[in-house]
This record gives C-alpha cells, sequence and structure tokens, in this order.
C-alpha cells in the first residue's frame, strides 16, 4: 500500500522546509509554483472561493487515515510518494503537505481497489481506523442511503456552498427538508475533470473540407446532434479502398456503445430524477418528450454512415483507448473522448492541430451546454463511525482543507500539464475549458443505478429506430419503486440526524 510520508519524521521534516506554512483564513492565501494565479485573483474578488478556516486550528499532530480507490483516473488524486516526482505528482505532493502544515495534522493513505465495500465494512463493524473515504461515485453514493457517512451540513468546518466544492453535485445531493448531504465533490478529485465528456476535432481537416468552425457553433449556441450529424455523415472516406466499409477507414465522427454513450442523456439536459419542495426524490416523467427527441437524434448520429461505432466495454471502456487511438492517426474528424483519454495519450497528439468542444446539445433552443461527468466521480465522505465531536471536527477541517488547497494548486496543475499548455495558450480553446468545467453536471441515475437506465440506453441508443418508448414505460414502475424505498431511507436518516 502507497502510504503517504511513509519514511518517517525526517522525510517529512525535508519536505515542509520546501513549502512556507498555510493559512486560509481571512484570505491569506498559500502560494507555490503551482498555484494558479487567476484563482488567487479571483479569491481576492469573491468571498465564495475563500477558505474560512480559523488560522489558528492545529491539531496537534493528530494522525488520520484515508482511503481511497486505487484505479486509473483516480489512483493518484490523493497520494504521491515525493516532491520531485514532476507533474501532478508534485501537485498532489504540496496539497498533502499543505494540509499537514495548515491544519497541524499528519495523514495516511490507503488504497483499496474494493474501496466502497471496505468503507461500509468498516462501518458496520464499528471501525473508526478510517475516518475519511474517497470513493467512485457509483460505488459510494448509493452507500449514503444506508446511513454508513455522516452529514456535511452537520460538522463544523466543512462548508460545501465555497466554490471550491462542485455546487451542482451539492445541489443533487443536498436531499430532505433537513438538507441531509453525505457526499461531496471538488477539485480533489481529478476524476471531476479526466471523466468529463468532450468532443475532440481535428482543426485543419475540418477546415481543409471547409467544415464550420466549431468554436463558433458553440459560441452562437448552434452546436447540436443535428449539427454534429450533418458534419459526420458527409465525411466518409474508403481509405483502404476494398470497397467496405472497416474500422480502417476515415469517419466523420468516432465513438463507441458502452461508455461513450452516457453523456447523451445529461448534455441534452434530461433530468429523470428530481427532488420535490420536501426535498424527496421523484421520477420526472415530463423528460420523456425530450427523451424521445434525443433517442432519434443520437440514433441517426450513429446510423449516418460516416460515424464509426467501436462496440462493446472491450473497445468503449475506461482504461481503453481505442477511439483516441483512432483519432490520433488522423482518420477521423470527431471523437467522442474524455480528457483522461487525452491525458493518456497526449503524446500521440501533441503535432495534432486538434480543439475541442462540449457534447452537443440536444437542441438549439436548450439555452446552455451541460458536460458530463461520468459516475465513477471520486465523492468524499466522513465515516459514520467517527463518534467523537473531536474527531468530527478534525475530519470536517481536513475534508476542507483538502478541497481548497485542491482548488488552489492540484487543479491549475490539471490545466497547465494534463491537458497541454498549448491549450492554455489558445483564447478560444481556453474559452471551451472555462465554459465545460463551468457546466459540469451529474446524474442521480447512473450513481444510483435505478431501474437499469444507463444499461438500456446504451444497449438501445446507437441502433436504427431505438425503442425507446417501450423502456421508458419500463422504467417508470421500477424506478418510482426504487424511489419509495430510497425516500423512506432518507426519513430514517433524517430521524438519526435529529437524535
Amino acid at each position: 500500500m502507497g502510504i503517504f510520508l511513509k519514511k518517517g519524521l525526517a522525510s517529512l521534516l525535508a519536505g515542509l522546509m520546501l513549502l512556507p506554512l498555510v493559512s486560509c483564513a481571512n484570505g491569506d492565501l498559500y502560494e507555490t509554483a503551482s498555484t494558479d494565479e487567476t484563482a488567487r485573483e479571483t479569491e481576492t474578488r469573491d468571498p465564495q472561493y475563500v477558505c474560512e478556516l480559523p488560522a489558528e486550528l492545529n491539531f496537534a499532530d493528530a494522525e488520520v487515515s484515508i482511503l481511497y480507490s486505487d484505479e486509473d483516473g483516480p489512483g493518484d488524486e490523493m497520494y504521491s510518494e515525493k516532491l520531485g516526482l514532476g507533474g501532478l505528482s508534485d501537485a498532489v505532493y504540496e496539497r498533502n503537505v499543505s494540509v499537514e502544515n495548515q491544519l497541524g495534522v499528519k495523514l495516511t493513505m490507503i488504497p483499496f481497489a474494493n474501496a466502497a465495500d471496505t468503507a461500509a465494512n468498516l462501518v458496520t463493524s464499528g471501525d473508526a481506523s478510517i475516518e475519511i473515504f474517497c470513493l467512485p461515485g457509483y460505488q459510494g453514493v448509493p452507500n449514503a442511503f444506508s446511513g454508513y457517512y455522516l452529514d456535511l451540513n452537520q460538522t463544523l468546518y466543512t462548508d460545501t456552498s465555497k466554490q471550491y466544492w462542485s455546487q451542482d453535485f451539492n445541489d443533487m445531493m443536498t436531499m430532505t427538508d433537513q438538507k441531509l448531504q453525505f457526499m461531496a465533490t471538488s477539485s480533489a478529485a481529478l476524476t471531476l475533470f479526466r471523466l468529463s465528456y468532450l468532443t475532440i476535432f481535428h482543426k485543419d481537416l475540418m477546415n481543409d473540407r471547409q467544415l464550420p468552425n466549431l468554436y463558433d457553433a458553440v459560441k452562437n449556441g448552434d452546436w447540436t446532434l443535428d449539427f454534429q450529424c450533418r458534419i459526420a455523415a458527409n465525411a466518409y472516406e474508403d481509405e483502404d479502398g476494398d470497397g467496405s466499409k472497416s474500422s480502417e477507414d476515415f469517419f466523420g465522427l468516432v465513438s463507441g456503445n458502452r461508455i461513450s454513450l452516457d453523456g447523451y442523456l445529461v448534455a441534452g439536459n434530461i433530468r429523470l430524477l428530481k427532488r420535490d419542495e420536501a426535498g424527496d426524490l421523484y421520477y420526472n416523467s415530463e423528460e420523456m418528450e425530450k427523451m424521445m427527441t434525443m433517442a432519434e437524434k443520437v440514433s441517426a448520429l450513429f446510423n449516418c454512415g460516416g460515424t464509426l461505432c467501436y462496440s462493446g466495454f472491450s473497445q468503449d471502456n475506461i482504461g481503453v483507448y481505442k477511439i483516441i487511438e483512432k483519432f490520433a492517426k488522423e482518420q477521423a474528424l470527431m471523437a467522442t473522448t474524455q480528457f483522461l483519454s487525452i491525458e493518456r495519450r497526449i503524446s500521440e497528439l501533441a503535432d495534432i492541430p486538434y480543439g475541442i468542444v462540449p457534447m452537443p446539445k440536444l437542441m438549439k433552443a436548450q439555452e446552455t451546454y451541460h458536460t458530463y461527468v461520468q459516475d465513477r466521480v471520486t465523492c468524499f465522505a466522513i465515516s459514520a463511525a467517527v463518534k467523537t465531536e473531536e474527531r468530527r471536527d478534525l475530519t470536517s477541517a481536513i475534508m476542507e482543507s483538502i478541497a481548497y488547497n485542491s482548488y488552489l494548486i492540484v487543479r491549475p496543475a490539471y490545466y497547465d500539464i494534463s491537458l497541454s499548455y498549448r491549450f492554455m495558450q489558445d483564447p478560444e480553446s481556453q474559452a471551451i475549458l472555462d465554459l465545460m468545467f463551468e457546466s459540469v453536471t451529474f446524474d442521480l441515475v447512473p450513481l444510483m443505478g435505478v431501474g437499469g437506465v444507463r444499461n438500456d440506453l446504451r444497449d438501445i441508443l446507437y441502433v436504427s429506430n431505438p425503442p425507446i418508448a417501450s423502456r421508458t414505460r419500463t422504467w417508470a414502475a421500477i424506478i418510482n419503486k426504487e424511489i419509495k424505498n430510497l425516500n423512506a431511507s432518507l426519513d430514517k436518516l433524517a430521524l438519526r440526524e435529529q437524535s
């Protein structure tokens, strides 16, 4: 197991000498080489970016263990062995040392491949040896309804209203009239950026064909599924000359029929699970007309003749980068991808004049773009096994400090390093990055796995004439039953918090 600063006090002191002490009270901002100046300037103007942990807060070298998921994507967002490894590793190391300095604590990072199950077992056995959990959302969020985490809104120091926490995630996860919230996510989650869906396109190939400028299309609100379909439909070329379509030919769009399909529901601003005024979940049947429209347009895109669709998890999955590899060979105008794929293949893309745009809107009338973050995004929680007020205060302060220092250190490092500094020099791409990360959107449907909706959509969206009507009728009965049980669980948790 990779345990933070495991080489002892001498290594710790050596590392601390490289960094100044941190204070995030009253706007006294910590600076490192990786601190983003724009972020710091924003904080001086907007108190919502200013951390308000008391400057005098010190927990006298208290030790806290943090559980995280050791998988591709989240595996390096919480732990780094030492300073000097470069890139994101240094930013994560600096962040962790900054938290230790600020609060007078010692952090131990403990990785598990099955982190959510491990967390659940710890809580049910009353074991508080690991107090903070960093879990993949699709595993961790369902466990929130089982009472495995503390209500963050009842802790002393975690302030999820601050802008270094994801407000869309807060809105989704704040439930009941008591405003219970058991999980949150922030810039500490590199997966918040890495698992965001986008479209990458080849600038030169688009220009050679005198196709519309996609940056302008986004700016004008024209970037829709229909717009993308028109581009893709006429782009196919029989590159290998065998007279039939194959993966070796040139396509307008390269995508997939599993993971790549997940972004369209959110990109179309379709919310099947919502909360009523009392904070209870309900099935939003009013979205059915939009669901039908979305299915028709996605099906048209995948069957327009110019789209290459990789099939199955063996070709369209996290850790499998066939789509971005096809694009990197300059055999496609556009590709559906995530930032993680770009990060993993950045060297292959280095000489390609590519640009990025969000996933297309459902229709032009849709007011804003929505950037879906896949359900594996890391979510943070405090173990319900933490019973004493002292330890609750300690863990809530650490959660807040990690979120804040990640905003200052880790987020800009990801922008600058993993997304290529070229983007930072391109005003159009920079504007797109900002637009996408400002429009990050989550969805309870895949996070909770309700109704089998996500898997159903993966099975039918890409086929001709998708049977969406019959599937939606099935969803209604299943989801309403599941929501009844979820709301009952929330009522029990509300009673627990009152006691």
